[in-house]
């Protein structure tokens, strides 16, 4: 396209585009009077119970005391002992225990994979839990978790008879 084609055409873009933003701002009707709308907000209740709880007052410690005099200058003078509150006291929480089926135990992740994958295809909700011990990694295929130790040992046995899986332990998890 030619120099001159292209800039009539930029040109023509631009005064379409004014038009369509100028001319409805120049027929258009002028707004009436707005309304005022009110709202009454009322007051809060009485009774609220808040969940906001206020701190404690604490008293101010002296970090250190500083004196200036003429004489011998600024003096700061820290305090004999710090004192540093104690850690609040932990309470063990009870957690909820499970169990699993543990089927294997491999040195090489490709062999614990598969087998996770068979026992998925067959139905079973597999995985691989990787951990390590001082000479390499050790990669654990495991089925489950069950809440109830019956139900993993009633699991166990049905991999022992259909998977033909005779090392299949239950173990506690996690």
């Amino acid at each position: 396209m030619e120099q001159p084609l292209k800039q009539r055409l930029i040109g023509a873009v631009i005064l379409i585009s004014l038009a369509v933003i100028f001319i409805p701002m120049l027929i258009g009707e002028r707004p009436t009077d707005t309304e005022v709308i009110s709202i009454e907000i009322p007051p809060p209740p009485k009774d609220l119970e808040s969940r906001i709880v206020a701190l404690p007052e604490k008293e101010n410690e002296e970090l250190a005391r500083v004196t200036i005099t003429k004489e011998s200058g600024v003096n700061v003078t820290a305090p004999s002992k710090p004192s540093i509150p104690e850690p609040p006291k932990m309470q063990a929480v009870e957690g909820i225990t499970a169990w699993v089926v543990q089927v294997g135990s491999f040195s090489d992740e490709k062999n614990a994979n598969a087998l996770a994958d068979k026992l998925k295809k067959a139905g079973y909700t597999a995985f691989v839990e990787q951990s390590s011990s001082k000479k390499a990694d050790i990669f654990r295929v495991r089925i489950g978790p069950e809440l109830s130790r019956e139900k993993a040992d009633a699991m166990k046995e049905i991999l022992r008879s259909k998977q033909k899986l005779s090392t299949a332990i239950v173990v506690q998890y996690p």
